[in-house]
């Protein structure tokens, strides 16, 4: 049974405390972990799809860094990509040691490579961050009603373009119907949105709010023939298998500082966001009071937290159903050729470990942060 994704802090923490009677499977990473930090942290790279890091990925980069990777025995770097692609590359050659990126890249990395290395071991994105969006006042109201109509993108190589045309053509529409403009980032994305450049965005959660934050309310179009919410496994934790046959514990330890930040998040997102600005200043909102600047944090923020929940009790697991729609909707769009057996890319059995911890010690932690 998937958690519904509106659970909402007290939910993922109810249910995340399920998972500290795992057993002594991963205490601490076990006497590895211990050893390591008497002889001092292991240096860990991480690959990350773009050069900034976005405050909607605080759960994965900025938390864990500044509060759980060290307890985990880790120093870790985070190395940004120009795009998910090249961040891939480099996991395969070696240059990082885990990666974090769109599962849509993983796939058809491994779609025109069955002999790639990569393997996913978490889920840091499991619900559908990619619905097309509308302005609240828009007539607009199924994914099939966007026949004929203009759709927002970044750039026309941004990956929603195949998304929606996939979401278009399981929803029983024609995808070649469809006419894509390409509208920028940020201030753009919501200027082509307030002066009706557009009659759609095809973007992602946290992007949306960054929109909403400027006073322009949006609404997610749904599907008249079949459930969107259905479609998870979004974006993964990836390492390579003859990485995570030598070095588990790494493996393990890095995804549960993860875990461990995601919790965190989700009891405190306040807290969050002010540990994204200590890590990275310049990411914060200027010319604008704290406030103001706390407030448009928080809504992408939480915009993503809701698409961020625990499946079958365990944070960042993927159920096998989702994976399925998610490589359907893939395979409606072009994305890959043919689908791909999970067992061959999931790693599924690595997830108890990473959810072995004293879950209830981090809600305190948030709940006590001040900073």
């Amino acid at each position: 049974m998937i958690t519904r994704r509106a659970l909402g802090a007290t939910a993922l923490g109810a249910t995340a405390l399920g998972a500290t009677a795992l057993g002594a499977t991963a205490l601490g990473a076990t006497l590895a972990a211990r050893q390591a930090k008497a002889e001092g942290p292991t240096k860990v790279t991480a690959g990350y799809p773009t050069v900034v890091r976005d405050i909607m990925g605080a759960y994965y980069t900025s938390v864990p860094k500044a509060l759980f990777w060290n307890d985990e025995g880790l120093d870790v770097t985070i190395i940004g990509f120009p795009g998910a692609n090249a961040a891939a590359e480099a996991l395969e050659v070696g240059r990082v040691d885990v990666a974090l990126m769109t599962n849509s890249a993983t796939l058809t990395l491994l779609d025109k490579f069955p002999g790639s290395g990569a393997v996913v071991v978490y889920t840091f994105a499991n619900g559908f961050t990619a619905l097309p969006a509308v302005r609240q006042d828009s007539p607009l109201h199924f994914i099939r009603e966007l026949a004929g109509k203009q759709v927002g993108v970044q750039n026309l190589a941004n990956s929603q373009v195949q998304v929606v045309k996939a979401l278009m053509k399981l929803d029983g529409g024609d995808p070649a119907s469809l006419r894509f403009i390409p509208i920028g980032e940020g201030v753009e994305e919501a200027h082509a949105v307030a002066t009706n450049r557009v009659d759609a965005l095809a973007l992602f959660d946290g992007a949306y709010a960054q929109i909403e934050s400027e006073g322009i309310p949006l609404r997610e179009l749904q599907g008249q023939t079949f459930d969107p919410s259905t479609i998870g496994f979004m974006s993964g934790g990836l390492t390579r298998k003859d990485f995570l046959a030598a070095h588990r514990d790494i493996v393990v330890g890095f995804y549960r500082g993860i875990a461990k930040g995601t919790l965190f998040a989700h009891i405190n997102p306040v807290a969050s966001v002010r540990i994204h600005w200590a890590q990275y200043p310049d990411l914060k909102p200027r010319n604008v009071p704290d406030d103001e600047a706390m407030r448009r944090s928080l809504m992408q923020v939480n915009a993503r937290l809701r698409n961020v929940f625990p499946v079958d009790g365990l944070i960042g697991n993927s159920s096998a159903a989702q994976i399925d729609a998610f490589q359907t909707l893939l395979l409606e769009g072009g994305i890959i050729r043919h689908k791909l057996d999970p067992a061959s890319f999931w790693r599924s059995d690595v997830i108890r470990e990473i959810n072995d911890f004293d879950h209830a010690t981090v809600e305190q932690q948030a709940r006590a942060w001040q900073g």
